[in-house]
């Protein structure tokens, strides 16, 4: 296996062959730096090889989703595609590589350091299905130098309430997306991810340009890179590589779902203050209603105790913030939470966060978390904190505990 090339286990080709998913043949859409007309990368698509009864990728996800092969199936396109990309000599551009929302970190997969830099795309779906997997699947391709893009932003709420969490290299908005929302979402979704654009140092990429009046769109949300039919459609490499742009820059930074417990980050630098249980609860409570004023694009992620930590009050409390937010998390919380849209986790006892109680507000706008432990005399010690990154650190320790979806 030759640097820099993803290859999947021989039983797992065989399957594929067997299939008639083997015969793949990857074509590459140009990726253009805005500000100078220049190609930086290219997103590679699958079709089907001249040998295959397939063609189109519906058709060839939809045959490996009847064989139940779809994490193996994706891990052999993001082979073909490295493969090709490697072999047509486009080392020096960027090479955008999609991922199966639902399977990412299933297949056999083996991915060597790379001699290029090489982005994965997923969606904030992949995140909200299975969060212990993806995060960490996306470690160990960040270990290896893979940068990530978070895409298809603007047509789920849940991508402003989650962004944070995905440490994205690249944030790509699709103006095909964005085309039936209201001005006011539009604007919404145009400001968070400038925010986010700006906080991590990560590139907006606008795809759907397919006009010179969307071209202005793309400049007037601040985009510095394009896709789209006007810039180029997805074909082979060209024989004769252009001369490329800028290279693109990855911000080399991800989330840590290990390490200490929010409470001992918090209190770590902010001296917690005493006080009744009846304190601790309401000092929670004015977290998870910040969350609320947002609506659709604010999560909610909650660590406690023990299992029978919630109050009555409190529970109902959360049942219906999980009617109004872009998602709500609960670990250690009761099991009939799940009913209620609740996603849900166990802690172990040996767990760094159990016995502490912990409540995360993230959103546009919005970094906030409340932290408490309960003492001897049944008082107990709290502290809240409105640092974006120790926020955002501290919702990504409970949202890599969550269990996953049930297969539909």
């Amino acid at each position: 296996m030759r640097d820099g090339e993803p290859e999947i286990t021989a039983e797992a080709s065989a399957t594929l062959a067997r299939l008639g998913l083997s015969d793949l043949r990857p074509v590459y859409q140009p990726v253009v730096d805005l500000r100078d007309g220049r190609v930086v990368g290219y997103e590679a698509l699958i079709r089907g090889g001249p040998a295959s009864a397939l063609s189109t990728p519906a058709e060839l996800f939809a045959a490996a989703h009847a064989a139940d092969v779809v994490a193996v199936f994706d891990a052999a396109c993001r082979a073909a595609a490295v493969r090709g990309f490697e072999r047509d000599g486009a080392g020096p551009f960027t090479l955008f590589l999609n991922a199966a929302a639902d399977t990412l970190g299933d297949a056999p997969e083996i991915v060597a350091p790379v001699r290029h830099t090489i982005v994965i795309e997923i969606t904030e779906q992949a995140l909200v299905s299975r969060p212990d997997v993806l995060l960490r699947a996306l470690t160990r391709f960040r270990t290896l130098g893979w940068g990530v893009a978070l895409q298809n932003v603007g047509a789920d709420s849940r991508s402003l309430a989650l962004m944070s969490l995905l440490y994205p290299d690249v944030i790509k908005l699709d103006l095909r997306r964005l085309r039936p929302r209201s001005p006011e979402d539009v604007a919404r979704i145009v400001g968070a991810v400038g925010a986010e654009s700006e906080r991590r140092q990560a590139v907006v990429l606008v795809e759907g340009i397919d006009s010179e009046e969307q071209m202005a769109a793309a400049r007037a949300f601040g985009a510095q890179l394009g896709q789209g039919f006007l810039l180029g459609e997805p074909g082979p490499l060209p024989a004769t590589m252009p001369e490329p742009g800028r290279a693109l820059r990855l911000t080399s930074s991800g989330g840590d779902a290990g390490g200490d417990s929010p409470f001992l980050r918090v209190t770590n630098w902010k001296r917690p203050a005493r006080g009744s249980r009846d304190l601790a609860g309401a000092t929670a409570g004015l977290i998870q209603r910040q969350a609320g004023a947002l609506g659709e694009t604010a999560v909610v992620l909650a660590s406690y105790p023990h299992e029978d930590h919630l109050s009555p009050a409190e529970a109902a409390e959360l049942r219906e913030l999980a009617g109004r937010l872009a998602f709500v998390g609960a670990l250690a919380a009761p099991a009939e939470m799940a009913e209620a849209g609740i996603r849900t986790g166990p802690l172990t006892a040996d767990d760094t966060l159990r016995g502490t109680w912990t409540v995360v507000a993230l959103g546009p706008g919005l970094a906030a978390c409340f932290v408490a432990r309960e003492c001897d005399d049944g008082t107990y010690e709290l502290a809240t904190s409105y640092d974006r990154d120790l926020v955002v650190e501290s919702a990504l320790l409970i949202m890599a505990r969550l269990a996953p979806l049930a297969p539909r």
